[in-house]
């Protein structure tokens, strides 16, 4: 199991860097922080990827949506830093083909324009270029599309991870670089010394007093609650808005697709449905939230209904929200320019440091969070001028990216030495790469007769992901609603076991543990009774 820093170990010794926030930018900034050389502690409130960096569409792409507001530099960014996530976690970078489709002949033409110039923009191999598919073609490809009212496609090459895997991957290289992460561990307040912040007070795991972090430079990359930290530091020197984006959870069965589509609804909002194992998920919405709830954003009908709508109009479905099985919604932290729709507001990160020297960073895609790590440090350095001395590390690993064998190399090796289900064991390969073998050996029995996941994996994310609730193992470990949601509830007590035993629940904290968790699951569903 890995090590729980206790808070002597906490409060002995200055860091370097404090990062506030454990999504998917604080991870990356962790990360990026131990290769300069610094040490560095990563804080986050609740679990890591607990917000919005666990329910994006989790796709790594350049956006090209983003060309018709003129956002070409953002494109290009995105599109280039694809190869990057490929190349340093590639069982968490999968390749697929993006079937765009258009009603008519114009339509068709602008978005082969606008694919050409992605991929231009991107610097695409050639043989990840698109395809134009119609007519008998767009059959084969796609057959349950309403081909009468959409006749022509675009297949064009995405990448599809996990982002919740992606973060802890990231915080564990992190880890292996010599920093030190902990969750369940909220910032109430900031040291300053001099006039200028430095360090942070934490309270740790549930503790009775705070303790205080004391630290060179603190990095504010709370997300949706970037605010919040600012507000610690003094008047906030820009503000933000936040767009909220829901996903749907459809069986397999109801919206048997071949083929992960972007489908373009009536008012312009891409709407993507991606298969994924035995279901497929679609979103996002994105409409301006004001809610107080930032960690769990309801689903409302409306919202369930809008992309049913989409659903429906390209398939020539009659689908209903009482087919929905499962469904999450997120937060994006945009910075705010009035007058604009959240859909036209730039996705552009930007960093800014205040009077006093703390560091905030805002904005920003899922598929850029490595350049903007690499941003977010330079400027740490820039501030800290003894820092440009430390010697980068050496060590550019990624968990179940230590081998230089592709997945599917490494699958094929795994199938001629072990006995099990190859369904089970592709899973397992796509989201642990060569860790595959060492969840199997932590044990093999499943969760649920009939799951296609191991109870291996709820011993795997206590001893190694940071899991220290039932919850953390369900939505953001196994992701069992997202991936097979009849599970959730079925598995519930024999992973709330595994975990007593790792973890030291008595009976009480077990059934406690399970009574939330399957609180949280209904509450996915909440919108089937306001409807």
């Amino acid at each position: 199991m890995q090590d729980s820093p206790s808070v002597e170990t906490l409060a002995e010794a200055p860091f370097d860097v404090v990062i506030i926030g454990g999504g998917i930018t604080g991870a990356g900034i962790f990360r990026q922080a131990g290769l300069q050389g610094l040490k560095a502690l990563l804080v986050e409130a609740k679990d890591f990827a607990s917000g919005t960096s666990s329910r994006s569409t989790k796709l790594i792409h350049g956006g090209i949506r983003y060309l018709q507001n003129g956002e070409w530099a953002l494109v290009r960014e995105g599109a280039r830093e694809r190869q990057r996530v490929l190349k340093l976690a590639p069982h968490l970078a999968e390749p697929i083909d993006l079937l765009l489709v258009a009603p008519n002949w114009y339509t068709f033409l602008k978005y082969w324009i606008g694919v050409r110039l992605y991929e231009f923009l991107g610097q695409v191999r050639r043989d990840d270029r698109h395809r134009l598919v119609w007519g008998k073609a767009l059959e084969a490809v796609e057959p349950s599309l309403d081909r009468n009212r959409y006749p022509y496609g675009i297949l064009y090459r995405e990448y599809l991870t996990d982002d919740a895997r992606l973060v802890l991957a990231n915080v564990r290289a992190g880890c292996a670089l010599g920093g030190v992460a902990v969750n369940y561990s909220p910032v109430e307040g900031l040291l300053e010394d001099a006039g200028r912040v430095a360090g942070v007070m934490i309270r740790h795991r549930g503790s009775k007093h705070p303790i205080a972090v004391k630290a060179a430079c603190v990095v504010n990359a709370a997300g949706p609650w970037v605010p919040d930290v600012l507000a610690m530091d003094g008047p906030a020197l820009k503000s933000l808005i936040l767009s909220k984006g829901v996903h749907i959870v459809l069986a397999r069965s109801d919206l048997m697709i071949n083929q992960s589509c972007l489908l373009v609804a009536d008012d312009g909002r891409p709407v993507f449905a991606i298969p994924a194992d035995e279901v497929v998920y679609v979103g996002t919405t994105d409409t301006i939230y004001d809610g107080s709830d930032l960690t769990w954003p309801p689903v409302l009908d409306h919202e369930v209904q809008y992309l049913l709508g989409v659903v429906n109009a390209h398939f020539g479905l009659g689908l209903q929200s009482s087919e929905v099985l499962s469904s999450w919604a997120g937060l994006r932290p945009l910075i705010a320019q009035p007058g604009k729709k959240t859909t036209e507001i730039s996705r552009k990160d930007e960093v800014w440091v205040s009077r006093k020297g703390l560091i905030t960073i805002a904005g920003g895609k899922l598929t850029g969070y490595l350049k903007m790590a690499e941003m977010v440090v330079e400027q740490v350095v820039q501030q800290h001028t003894a820092f440009r001395n430390r010697m980068p590390a050496r060590l550019n690993w990624f968990p179940g990216a230590s081998q230089p064998q592709a997945s599917e190399t490494l699958l094929r090796s795994r199938l001629d030495s072990e006995n099990v289900d190859p369904k089970i064991l592709a899973r397992l390969v796509r989201r642990y790469g060569d860790e595959a073998q060492a969840v199997l050996a932590s044990g093999r029995e499943l969760i649920a007769p009939g799951a296609t996941m191991i109870l291996g994996q709820v011993r795997w994310a206590v001893s190694q992901e940071y899991a220290h609730t039932l919850e953390d193992v369900v939505y953001r470990r196994l992701r069992t609603p997202l991936y097979e949601p009849s599970l959730s509830a079925r598995g519930l007590a024999r992973m709330s076991e595994i975990m007593a035993e790792m973890l030291g629940w008595d009976e009480t904290e077990r059934l406690r543990q399970v009574d939330q968790t399957r609180s949280r699951l209904a509450a996915d569903l909440q919108f089937l009774n306001n409807a």
